[in-house]
C-alpha cells in the first residue's frame, strides 16, 4: 500500500500497474501541478535489479526532449520506495481507442508519424524502447501522441551503432526475453541481439491493429502467439478493412517483415514514407489497395522480393548471425522449388541425439534432456535435437524451456521440405503439444504410428498414448500403451505409463503388475532415473491405497535417488507426494516444510505446473491444520495459475480443494459450484479416484445444506463403489460422512455410531491419525448424547492425544474435542466446566471454523445463563445465531436459535423465547431431529405460559409425544441411558410438572 504522501507529492489515485511498475496520479505540492509517479511494484521492493531497471528508464527518457515523448521530472527514493516523477498526460491509451474499432487511414498515419518521430529521436540517442505497443502510447484530447514506458529501454553504448553488442551487460536473467508477446519482433522472441529495427516491427504491429481493430498475431497462449510471430505473415490490413489504401498496406507490412533487412532500416526512413502517404491522403490521391501481394497467411516470399532484400537492401556488415541468412536462403530455395537435402549434423551431435531419443522412449526424460542438451551444444543447427529436447522438457513441465527449444527448431527449418515426412510430423506434433492443441498432436502422432517401421512402432504408440493422456482421454491412452507393450515387451516407458493410469483408475492389481514389469526392465537397463520413477509411482500408488508407512519408505528412497542424480523435476514431485503422506500421518509441520521446499525448488527451476500443484498441496496441509483462509489463498493462487496455463486437470484440482475448504467456513453456496465443475471434468476424463473424492465432498456440501436425501444417496453409492474397488481410505471417509448425516444432522444416534466405529477401525489400520482424531470426536458426540459419558471421555482423550502431538499441529481437532467436551459438561449440568472448555475451544479455533465457533459460543452462553448471567449469555447466543445464518446450515441455525430461546426464557423474555423456539422447532421437524424438537417445544410451552398464551398446553403435549416416541427410535437400551442424562432428567421433570399443573 503506497502512503498518501511521498517526498513533496500527494498521491491522488492509482492509474494502473504493469510488470515494470505501478503508476499513480499525484499532486506536486511545491509547483502545484499534476504529475504521474511510477514506483517499483511492491514485490520488487528491495530488489536491486528492479531498482536499476527503473532508474534506467528515467536515464533513458531524461536524455530525450521531444514533443511525442513523455518527459521525466525527477527520480527519487524515500524509505523503501523508489520512484520516477513524470509529466501527467491527459488522454486515453491507444489500446482503449482501437479496441474492436479500426481507425481511419488519416488517423492511423498521423499516429504513425508522431510515434515514428519519437522513435527517431530515441534511436538517435542510442536508445531502443523494446516495448512499443498500444498500451504505451497515449493520445491527448488534441490528438498529440505521447510515447510512455521506457522501462524496457536498452541503452546502446555506441550511439552511432545500429545493432547492440551481444556482450552488452543485461539487467535481466540470462536467457530471459523482455517485452510483450504479440508486439515483439521475431529476433526479440528468439533472444537474439536486437537493434532499432525491432522497435519498427513493434510499431508496424501497432499500426496493423489500428487499421484492423484486431491483433496481427493471435492465440490462446504466449507460445501460440510467439509461433505466429515467427512463422506466419498476417493478411494485409485491407483484407480486414477495405478502407485501408494500398500505400498504408505497403508501409505496415514492410515494417512487419520477419527479416530485419527487409524492414525499414531506420525510423527516419519509415517516417519519410508515412509523411509522403499523409500528404497523398490530404490531397485525396492515395489509391486503394490492389491484389499485388501473396495470398493472406502465406509465409513464402517472391523470388524477386527475396533477392532484392538479400542483395540490394542489406548493409555490407551483417551482425544478426547465421539465423537470418538461413531463413532468407530457405525462402529463396522454397520459392524456386528446389528441395534442400536434409541437414547433416555433426557425427558426435548425432550420437548424443540418438541417446536422447532412446532415453525419451524409455521414459527417462531427465537423462534424455542431458543427452540432447549435449547434442545441441555440439551442433546448435540440429533442428530435430532441439525439437526432441523440447519434448523432454515438456514431460518434465519445463514449459518455458520447451517453448524456447521449439522456436529454435522452427526457425532452423522454415522450409519443411528439407525434412523427412516423419520428422516433419514429429516437429508439428511437438509444436501442437507445446501450444496445448492436443487433438492436433494426436492427429500428427497417429500418422507417425501409421508410418513407423516395426522396430519404431512401440515408441510411436507410447508417443500417441502420451498425447491421448494429455488430452485427458485415459481409456485411449491405456489402449495405445498396451499396444506398445505388445509391440515391444521391453518398453519400460509403456509399462510405467500403464501403471500410472491404472492407478488413477483405481485398477490396483494391474497398476502393481505394470510397475513390477517396468522395474524389472529398468534394472536390466541400469536406468537409475527409471528406477527412481518406479519408486515414486509405487509410493504414490501406496499413498492412494492409504498404506502410508509403506508409501513413505518408497518415496523417501525415491527422493534420495533423485537428489543424488540432481534431477530437480523428480525431486520436486517426490517432495510434494511425501508432503501429502506426512500430513495424512499427522506430521503436518513436516508436511508444510516439505511442500514449501518443493515449491521453492520448482519456482527456482521454472517448473510451473509442479509449483502450481505444490501450492495446492501446501494449501491442503494448511486445511488439515484448520488454517482455512490461508489455505484458500493458496488454492485461489493455484487456480489462477492453472487457468492461465490452461492446465485443466490442475484447474479441476484447485477447484476441488477450494470447494472443500469453503465448507468449514460456511460458504456452502460457493463450494457447490466449484465442486460440480471439478466433478464434471473428472467424470468426463475418466479419473475414478478424483471423481469419488469430488462426489464425497459434494455429498457433504448437500448434507450441510440440509439436503439429506441427496447427500445420503450419494454416500451410499460411494460406499458401494469404495468396497467394489477395495479402497479402504474411501470407505472410511464415506462411513464417517454417513455417521455425521445420521447421528449429528438427524439425531439417529444408534444407527450412526457403527459407521463411526467402522471408520475408526479402518483409519487405525491405515495409520491416518488426523482421520482417527475426527472419528473419535464424532464418536464422543454420539456417545454423550446417549448418556454414555465414560466412553465419550475415553474417545475425547484419544482425540486430544492425537491433536496434542507437537509436530502435528491439529489445533482444529483439539478445538472440536474441547467444544464437544463443553457440550457434554453442559449436559451433566457442570456449568463452570462447560464454560471453561468452551472458551478453550474458542481460543484454539480462532475465527475460521465458523460452525465450531458458533457451537462453542451458544454452549458457553447456556452455561452462563444457568449460572445466573443471562445478559452476557444473550449476547453470545445472538452472535451464534448471526454466525449460523452466515454459514447457512439449517442444523447450526436451529441449534443456535434453541440456545437463544432458552437463554431468553432465563431472562424472562417470554415472547422472544417463544418466537426463537418456534423457529428452531420448525427446522428440527423438517430435519427429523426428534431429540432437539421435543426440547424446543418444551421451551415454547414454558415461554407461552409465562406470557399467558393459550398454546402452551398444545406445545407441551406435542413435546411429551415426541419424547415418548424416542424409545422406539433409539431402542430401549439406548433410550434408557439417554433419559438418565442429568439435563434430560431436568427437562423431563419440567415437562411432567407443566403437564400436571395445566390439567
Amino acid at each position: 500500500m503506497v502512503s498518501e504522501e511521498i517526498s513533496h507529492y500527494r498521491i491522488v489515485r492509482k492509474l494502473g500497474a504493469g510488470g515494470m511498475g505501478e503508476v499513480y496520479l499525484a499532486e506536486d505540492l511545491i509547483l502545484n501541478r499534476k504529475v504521474a509517479i511510477k514506483m517499483l511494484p511492491s514485490r520488487s521492493l528491495g530488489n536491486e535489479q528492479a531498482k536499476r531497471r527503473l532508474f534506467r528508464e528515467a536515464q533513458a527518457a531524461a536524455t530525450l526532449d521531444h514533443p511525442n515523448i513523455c518527459p521525466i521530472h525527477e527520480v527519487g527514493e524515500e524509505g523503501d520506495s523508489s520512484f520516477i516523477v513524470m509529466q501527467y498526460v491527459e488522454g486515453n491509451t491507444l489500446a482503449s481507442a482501437i479496441r474492436n474499432n479500426p481507425l481511419s487511414p488519416a488517423e492511423i498515419v498521423d499516429i504513425g508519424v508522431q510515434t515514428a518521430a519519437a522513435l527517431a529521436e530515441a534511436h538517435s540517442h542510442g536508445i531502443i524502447h523494446r516495448d512499443i505497443k498500444p498500451q504505451n502510447i497515449i493520445v491527448t484530447p488534441r490528438g498529440q501522441v505521447k510515447v510512455l514506458d521506457f522501462g524496457l529501454a536498452k541503452i546502446v553504448a555506441d550511439q552511432t551503432a545500429l545493432t547492440t553488442s551481444p556482450t552488452e551487460s543485461r539487467l535481466t536473467d540470462t536467457g530471459e526475453v523482455v517485452g510483450t508477446v504479440g508486439y515483439m519482433s521475431p529476433e526479440q522472441l528468439k533472444d537474439l541481439p536486437i537493434d532499432a529495427r525491432s522497435d519498427l516491427f513493434s510499431l508496424g504491429v501497432t499500426l496493423y491493429e489500428c487499421a484492423t481493430g484486431s491483433s496481427a498475431f493471435s492465440g490462446s497462449s504466449k507460445i501460440q502467439i510467439s509461433l505466429q510471430v515467427i512463422q506466419f505473415d498476417p493478411p494485409r490490413p485491407s483484407l480486414r478493412n477495405p478502407e485501408i489504401p494500398f500505400g498504408l498496406d505497403k508501409i505496415i507490412l514492410k515494417a512487419m517483415a520477419k527479416d530485419p533487412y527487409l524492414r525499414y532500416q531506420s525510423a527516419g526512413e519509415l517516417l519519410a514514407d508515412l509523411l509522403g502517404l499523409q500528404k497523398s491522403i490530404q490531397e485525396g490521391t492515395a489509391s486503394q489497395t490492389r491484389q499485388l501481394t501473396p495470398e493472406p497467411g502465406s509465409s513464402r516470399r517472391t523470388f524477386a522480393g527475396s533477392l532484392q532484400g538479400k542483395f540490394l537492401k542489406a548493409p555490407t556488415r551483417i551482425k544478426i548471425g547465421f539465423l537470418v541468412v538461413a531463413l532468407v536462403a530457405a525462402g529463396v530455395l522454397a520459392a524456386i522449388g528446389i528441395r534442400r537435402s536434409p541437414y547433416q549434423p555433426a557425427p558426435e551431435a548425432r550420437g548424443w541425439y540418438e541417446r536422447g531419443a532412446d532415453a525419451i522412449r524409455a521414459g527417462a526424460y531427465y537423462q534424455a534432456s542431458k543427452s540432447l542438451e549435449r547434442s545441441v551444444q555440439i551442433d546448435n543447427r540440429f533442428a530435430l535435437a532441439h525439437a526432441r529436447l523440447a519434448d523432454a522438457y515438456l514431460e518434465m513441465d519445463f514449459v518455458d524451456r520447451a517453448m524456447e527449444e521449439l522456436l529454435h527448431a522452427m526457425s532452423l527449418v522454415p522450409d519443411r521440405s528439407s525434412l523427412t515426412s516423419g520428422d516433419a510430423l514429429y516437429l508439428d506434433a511437438i509444436a501442437a503439444t507445446v501450444r496445448r492443441d492436443f487433438p492436433s498432436a494426436i492427429e500428427h502422432y497417429g500418422k507417425i504410428a501409421q508410418q513407423a517401421a516395426d522396430n519404431d512402432r512401440a515408441a510411436a504408440y507410447v508417443d500417441l498414448g502420451r498425447a491421448y493422456e494429455k488430452n485427458e482421454n485415459i481409456s485411449r491412452a491405456i489402449e495405445y500403451y498396451a499396444q506398445a507393450t505388445k509391440a515391444d515387451p521391453q518398453s519400460a516407458a509403456a509399462f510405467l505409463r500403464l501403471a500410472v493410469l491404472y492407478g488413477r483408475s483405481q485398477d490396483l492389481k494391474n497398476a502393481t503388475d505394470a510397475l513390477d514389469k517396468a522395474e524389472t526392465i529398468y534394472q536390466a537397463m541400469s536406468s537409475e532415473e527409471g528406477l527412481t520413477e518406479v519408486l515414486y509411482q509405487r509410493g504414490a500408488l501406496l499413498s492412494r491405497m492409504r498404506k502410508l508407512p509403506e508409501a513413505q519408505n518408497q518415496l523417501e528412497a525415491a527422493l534420495q535417488k533423485s537428489q543424488s542424480l540432481d534431477n530437480k523435476y523428480q525431486s520436486v514431485r517426490t517432495q510434494l507426494q511425501l508432503s501429502t503422506v506426512y500430513a495424512a500421518q499427522g506430521n503436518t509441520q513436516k508436511a508444510k516444510d516439505t511442500a514449501t521446499s518443493a515449491i521453492a525448488l520448482a519456482q527456482a527451476n521454472k517448473i510451473r505446473n509442479l509449483a502450481t500443484n505444490g501450492l495446492i498441496d501446501l494449501g491442503d496441509t494448511l486445511r488439515f491444520r484448520g488454517e482455512f483462509k490461508e489455505a484458500a489463498n493458496y488454492f485461489t493462487q493455484a487456480l489462477e495459475f492453472a487457468q492461465t496455463d490452461r492446465a485443466r486437470r490442475t484447474e479441476a484440482r484447485a477447484k476441488y480443494f477450494l470447494g472443500a475448504v469453503s465448507l468449514p467456513q460456511g460458504e456452502i453456496d460457493k463450494a457447490i459450484p466449484l465442486l460440480e465443475e471439478a466433478l464434471e471434468f473428472y467424470q468426463t476424463a475418466g479419473y475414478r479416484l478424483e471423481t469419488s473424492n469430488a462426489l464425497l465432498m459434494l455429498g457433504r456440501a448437500h448434507r450441510d445444506k440440509g439436503e439429506y436425501d441427496v447427500a445420503l444417496d450419494t454416500f451410499e453409492k460411494l460406499l458401494k463403489l469404495a468396497r467394489d474397488l477395495g479402497d479402504p481410505a474411501r470407505e472410511a471417509a464415506v462411513q464417517s460422512s454417513i455417521g455425521i448425516l445420521l447421528g449429528i444432522e438427524q439425531e439417529r444416534y444408534g444407527e450412526a455410531l457403527p459407521h463411526f466405529d467402522e471408520s475408526y477401525k479402518i483409519n487405525e489400520l491405515r495409520g491416518a491419525k488426523a482421520d482417527m482424531g475426527y472419528n473419535q470426536t464424532n464418536r464422543a458426540t454420539l456417545l454423550w448424547q446417549l448418556g454414555r459419558y465414560d466412553e465419550a471421555r475415553h474417545a475425547l482423550d484419544s482425540a486430544l492425544k492425537i491433536a496434542d502431538q507437537p509436530e502435528a499441529g491439529y489445533k482444529l481437532i483439539a478445538a472440536w474435542a474441547h467444544a464437544t467436551d463443553s457440550q457434554m459438561e453442559l449436559s451433566r449440568l457442570q456449568f463452570d466446566q462447560a464454560k471453561a472448555k468452551g472458551e478453550r475451544a474458542l481460543e484454539l479455533a480462532g475465527t475460521q471454523a465458523k460452525d465450531l465457533v458458533l457451537a462453542a459460543k451458544y454452549t458457553i452462553g447456556l452455561a452462563q445463563a444457568y449460572s445466573g448471567a443471562p445478559q452476557p449469555a444473550k449476547k453470545l447466543c445472538e452472535e451464534a445465531v448471526t454466525l449460523a445464518r452466515e454459514v447457512k446450515s439449517p442444523r447450526m441455525i436451529s441449534s443456535a436459535l434453541l440456545a437463544l430461546a432458552e437463554v431468553l426464557l432465563k431472562a424472562n423474555d417470554a415472547e422472544g423465547a417463544r418466537a426463537n423456539a418456534q423457529q428452531a422447532q420448525a427446522l428440527f421437524a423438517k430435519a427429523g431431529q426428534q431429540d432437539s424438537e421435543w426440547r424446543a417445544l418444551l421451551i415454547a410451552a414454558r415461554a407461552a405460559k409465562l406470557s399467558g398464551n393459550s398454546e402452551a398446553r398444545e406445545y407441551a403435549s406435542r413435546a411429551d409425544n415426541l419424547y415418548n416416541g424416542l424409545r422406539e427410535r433409539l431402542g430401549a437400551e439406548a433410550f434408557d441411558t439417554y433419559r438418565r442424562r442429568p439435563d434430560i432428567m431436568a427437562y423431563r421433570n419440567q415437562l411432567t410438572e407443566f403437564l400436571a399443573r395445566s390439567k
